[in-house]
């Protein structure tokens, strides 16, 4: 009770002291909550996305299975492997292969495309989902012939059949099939999904080139990630033995399904999150900094209470007593920061950030900001308290002061600087990508997704080849009719958006290939007139025309500079055929290369030939060149493709330079919050180097008036003054260039165009650091030269 006694008598002897100094408190928890609130928005985003259990039954059984070919690519299995995988790896207890795209729910009113999954009889039980109505899939709920089920996302539930549970056993038309629905699912097991479907393996489902599944499995008890990992190694190795030459060189790997969904976030979020901690340290040192320079204010009242007999380890509590409040308050306030920086980042972070709906300031988030509130405390408040409790009865601070809060200084300044640099490796390298030509002409281009079903291009007799005359084509001329469209095409894979090099080819009147190392290529199918409406260039020969994807036309494609140059370095790639699938077509035409998978990818082989096959995707991407602005023709645009099938559902409607500026929407969050965190670090280091020049002036008052007084001139204390800043500010960046030397090369992966040791950036970076500290310095060097001797030497 005595301790409690004393604490509470502290706490309030520390409140009047904050209430008689004002300023000094609220720079100190302002400092505080800088750091404290940016530590705790970050600390919430890495927790929802590598921290928080995935919402599945035990979800540190469930793995991602892979594999890969000899040329390095991979990831998407064949049926027939993923049958071998499942019936010889006794390492899991459920393995599931599903596929990921779109599904049209058709009502009486209107169309809706729906995103879906489909997977076989094991999916739900993989990942431990029981359902929220109903059942989920069953053995022999993905065999031919059974009849089509349905399992309906809580949302969906929700939004289009109003929570209803009868909605068990009703029937739904998706993609122009009867399903009857079985279950419903919780939102959480994955809010972005609408529906999930039973995946029938095709009747030619029994080669292993055709790799489109994704597989993932809930390993056995007893068997971890490694172990796993090495029985599929064995299997695969097994099945390449015994099959063609063409798999001789596949291989395999397992990992975890919360490792795979994150890899690309991990490094980025965990440097983030140094980041911040460097701001906090900043932080920390500007406020011990401030509880130092309040030393001078405080040695009398301090040498009081030791005369009365206070102890040093009394002295030392009340200190601390003194910063553990700063720091709370500091952290009460970075709590409310954080509440607002982390909605704004919420709403300029990608939609593909996993795990958006768990990102919240949940209380793990506000038990680790009470944490670093108190360690913040304890980390700024220790070194000042040790140093004032050395006071004698006298209340003379040892000189020993000074030296601590030039050191912090020049910590702070090193630590700046290293942050400093890597939001200019960052900074540099975006601009390098924004400087990147996509390969076609991006302003005044609508594009827009146009849901197709697989069935409307297939009759009794297989494919439909009169399909781009009878639906294709109405479209693309209801669209050109418009006021304000120029051109107007179809692709079905937009540039930029992804990148899926899934087509074998072999060159007729080339030696053929190994089994298994065939050249591939992107494969997109385009309408007439797509590469003009784009900006596309044609390099050479010409463009597809209505005859090209008309039937019994002879099969024609059309490739780009990369795939040109690897096989006909002379040039004359016209005329010649590629054999791609079971035919062989003649190449009519060379275009410009495009960055298919974003600007910081470089171009791949790429071919394209006449649109009217469901190829890529379960939609057709129309593209519509404008004299106006582009999103003022959307909705005249849906109604152009509504009066001709009014059950096409249209959507993801995106300016070709909004699809650039998504597809940099990774680069530009990373380099936002790293360059506003930078931002801060220079405020805080740059404000400690001028609160201790400052404080330096004002203990050399005297000694400023007696060099006046015996001749010298206002710029020769001018120069006294900023030589000691610059002395500090030279140390701290000579050091924060060590540290950023040996630092930065942890950003080498988010870096385009730029080394991570770039000596124009670490040179531009110093040199502005420096005429920032030197700003510092001589605002308080400037009052220093209007001191008055005569005052000076009463003081």
């Amino acid at each position: 009770m005595r301790v409690l006694d004393s604490l509470l008598a502290d706490a309030r002897f520390a409140f009047r002291t904050f209430r008689r100094s004002p300023g000094f408190a609220a720079a100190a928890i302002l400092c505080l909550a800088l750091g404290i609130g940016a530590n705790a928005v970050i600390f919430s985003v890495v927790h929802g996305v590598l921290l928080r259990p995935l919402p599945y039954a035990e979800p540190e059984r469930i793995v991602s299975l892979l594999e890969f070919r000899a040329q390095g690519s991979g990831g998407p299995v064949s049926w027939l492997t993923f049958w071998d995988w499942r019936d010889q790896a006794k390492a899991f207890e459920h393995i599931t292969a599903f596929t990921v795209g779109g599904s049209i729910l058709r009502s009486d009113d209107d169309s809706e495309r729906l995103e879906a999954t489909r997977g076989t009889a094991g999916y739900f039980a993989v990942h431990g989902m029981p359902p929220l109505l109903g059942r989920t899939f069953v053995p022999g709920d993905d065999q031919p012939g059974h009849e089509p089920v349905a399992v309906l996302n809580e949302a969906l539930w929700r939004r289009r059949f109003g929570a209803n549970p009868a909605v068990l056993g009703r029937t739904v038309l998706l993609d122009d099939i009867p399903h009857t629905v079985i279950g419903v699912v919780p939102e959480s097991f994955d809010p972005k999904m609408d529906v999930w479907l039973p995946l029938v393996a095709p009747a030619d489902a029994r080669g292993r080139f055709s790799t489109l599944l994704s597989v993932r499995a809930r390993l056995a008890p007893g068997f971890s990630v490694e172990s796993a990992h090495q029985e599929l190694a064995a299997v695969t190795a097994a099945i390449a033995a015994a099959s063609p030459d063409a798999l001789k060189e596949r291989t395999s790997r397992v990992e975890s399904l919360a490792e795979a969904r994150t890899r690309l976030w991990s490094g980025p979020l965990k440097l983030l999150l140094g980041a911040v901690a460097l701001v906090l340290l900043i932080a920390c040192a500007n406020v011990a900094n401030i509880l130092l320079a309040r030393a001078g204010a405080r040695h009398q009242e301090l040498a009081v209470r030791v005369a009365l007999g206070a102890s040093r380890g009394r002295v030392i509590q009340q200190l601390l007593v003194e910063s553990l409040l700063l720091a709370l308050m500091g952290g009460a306030l970075g709590g409310l920061l954080a509440r607002w920086g982390l909605d704004g980042l919420l709403a300029v972070a990608p939609e593909s950030m996993p795990h958006r709906a768990a990102i919240a300031l949940d209380g793990t988030s506000f038990l680790f900001l009470a944490a670093i509130s108190l360690t913040s405390g304890l980390v700024f408040g220790l070194l000042p308290a040790l140093q004032l409790s050395q006071l004698d009865l006298r209340g003379a601070v040892p000189s020993s002061g000074r030296r601590l809060r030039s050191t912090l200084v020049v910590l702070e300044l090193a630590l700046c600087l290293v942050l400093l640099v890597g939001a200019g490796l960052l900074g540099r390298g975006f601009l390098q990508l924004l400087g990147t030509s996509p390969g076609l002409a991006s302003e005044q281009l609508l594009t827009l997704h146009i849901a197709i079903p697989d069935s409307r291009f297939f009759n009794e007799q297989g494919l439909d080849d009169h399909v781009p005359q009878t639906l294709l084509e109405p479209i693309l001329e209801e669209v050109r009719a418009l006021p304000g469209v120029s051109a107007a095409a179809m692709t079905s894979l937009l540039p930029i958006q992804r990148a899926w090099n899934n087509a074998r080819y072999v060159i007729e009147g080339e030696p053929p290939p190994e089994p298994g190392t065939e050249p591939r290529a992107e494969r997109r199918s385009t309408s007439p007139g797509f590469f003009a409406t784009v900006g596309i260039p044609l390099r050479q020969g010409r463009d597809f025309t209505a005859s090209d994807a008309a039937p019994g036309q002879p099969a024609t494609v059309i490739i780009n500079e990369t795939l040109a140059r690897r096989h006909f370095p002379d040039g004359q790639a016209l005329g010649r055929q590629l054999r791609l699938g079971t035919g062989p077509h003649t190449i009519i035409g060379v275009v410009g290369d495009v960055r298919q998978a974003g600007l910081d990818k470089t171009p791949l082989a790429e071919l394209h030939v006449p649109y009217g096959r469901p190829w890529g995707d379960d939609s057709l991407v129309l593209v519509a060149r404008t004299s106006v602005p582009p999103e003022t023709l959307l909705p005249s645009v849906r109604e152009a493709v509504r009066r001709v099938d009014s059950g096409l559902p249209v959507f993801r409607a995106l300016t070709m330079d909004q699809v650039i500026t998504e597809s940099l929407g990774f680069r530009r969050l990373v380099l936002g919050l790293l360059g506003g965190f930078a931002a801060l670090a220079l405020v805080l280091s740059t404000y400690g180097l001028y609160g201790v020049i400052s404080l330096l002036v004002s203990q050399r008052t005297r000694e400023l008036g007696i060099r006046m007084a015996l001749g010298a001139r206002p710029s020769d204390v001018l120069r006294l003054v900023l030589g000691q800043g610059a002395r500090l500010a030279g140390v701290g960046i000579a050091l924060g260039l060590a540290g950023a030397l040996a630092l930065t090369r942890m950003l080498e992966s988010q870096l385009y165009g730029v080394t991570a040791t770039d000596p124009l950036t670490f040179i531009a970076v110093a040199t502005l650091f420096a005429l920032v500290a030197l700003l510092a310095c001589w605002l308080p060097a400037r009052r220093a030269t209007r001191v008055d001797p005569l005052v000076a030497m009463r003081t």
